[in-house]
C-alpha cells in the first residue's frame, strides 16, 4: 500500500536498531585515557621534582645563587630512566663575581648526565650569556658618578661629572683577555688629551659560575652582553 502523500518514507534500514558499542570497549577507552592522564601528571611532576633538586645541586657546588632550572623535552620520564637530559636552561639574577655585578645570567646545558639521586652529575656544554646593565658595568668602574647608554656598533656614549661640567664621550667596548674594556674614542666639547684616561676603565670577569669563561662582549640598548661557554662541568653534594 502506498504512503500517504506528504507522509515519510520508512524503509527496512530505518527498522534496524541501532548497534551499541560494547561496554568492555568504552571500559577500555575510559582507562587508557585515565592512565594516560596519569603518565602526563607523573610527568610533569617528575620534572619539577627533578629541576628542584638539580637546582640545589648546582647551587652547593658555589653556585651564588639558586638557579632557575628548566628541562625540556617530552616525555620527561624515559630521560629519567637513562638520567640523560638532552636540554636543560639554566638562569640566575644579580650575580656578584668581583667587581662586577651580572644582571642576569641565561645559559643551555646540553648533554646532562646524573646519577640515580640527582645529587651529582656533568653537564655536557654550557653556551650563554651573562648580560650586565650599563648601571652594573658602570658601578664596577673607579666613578661612581659615570652614566653609560649604548651608541650602537659596540659603542657607549659615557658621560661623567666634572664637578663644573659635565664631559660626555663615546668608547668602545671591547674584550681583552678576560677584561671588559672600555675606551674614550672622541669627547663633546674637550680636547682628547683634556680628559687623559678619566673615562677610560677596565673590569676583569673572572670566576664565573660553573667555570664558565668569557668569550665575546657585544652592546646593546640596555647594557652588554657576555658570550660564556663551558664543558663537561661536574657537580655533586660531596
Amino acid at each position: 500500500m502506498a504512503n500517504p502523500p506528504g507522509a515519510a518514507t520508512v524503509t527496512r534500514v530505518d527498522r534496524l536498531p541501532r548497534r551499541r558499542r560494547p561496554r568492555w570497549l568504552t571500559v577500555l577507552i575510559c582507562a587508557v585515557l585515565l592512565f594516560a592522564l596519569l603518565l602526563v601528571v607523573a610527568d610533569r611532576g617528575g620534572v619539577a621534582f627533578a629541576q628542584h633538586e638539580m637546582a640545589v645541586q648546582i647551587k652547593k657546588q658555589g653556585f651564588p645563587a639558586t638557579p632557575k632550572v628548566t628541562i625540556k623535552g617530552i616525555p620527561f620520564l624515559t630521560q629519567v630512566v637513562s638520567r640523560h637530559f638532552g636540554d636543560v636552561r639554566l638562569e640566575a639574577s644579580r650575580i656578584t663575581e668581583g667587581p662586577l655585578r651580572i644582571t642576569n645570567l641565561k645559559v643551555r646545558a646540553r648533554d646532562v648526565r646524573v646519577d640515580s639521586g640527582f645529587s651529582s652529575g656533568t653537564l655536557g656544554s654550557i653556551d650563554g650569556t651573562a648580560f650586565v646593565s650599563f648601571k652594573d658595568l658602570a658601578s664596577a668602574s673607579d666613578d661612581p658618578d659615570l652614566v653609560l647608554t649604548a651608541a650602537g656598533n659596540n659603542l657607549v656614549k659615557a658621560k661623567m661629572d666634572l664637578g663644573i661640567t659635565e664631559a660626555t664621550a663615546t668608547a668602545t667596548v671591547t674584550k681583552q683577555g678576560d677584561s671588559i674594556v672600555v675606551r674614550t674614542q672622541s669627547v663633546e666639547g674637550f680636547s682628547r688629551s683634556d680628559l687623559g684616561d678619566d673615562l677610560d676603565f677596565t673590569v676583569p670577569v673572572k670566576g664565573l659560575p660553573l667555570g664558565l669563561t668569557f668569550q665575546s662582549v657585544t652592546v646593546s640598548s640596555g647594557g652588554v652582553g657576555l658570550h660564556v661557554t663551558g664543558r663537561n662541568v661536574k657537580f655533586s653534594d660531596s
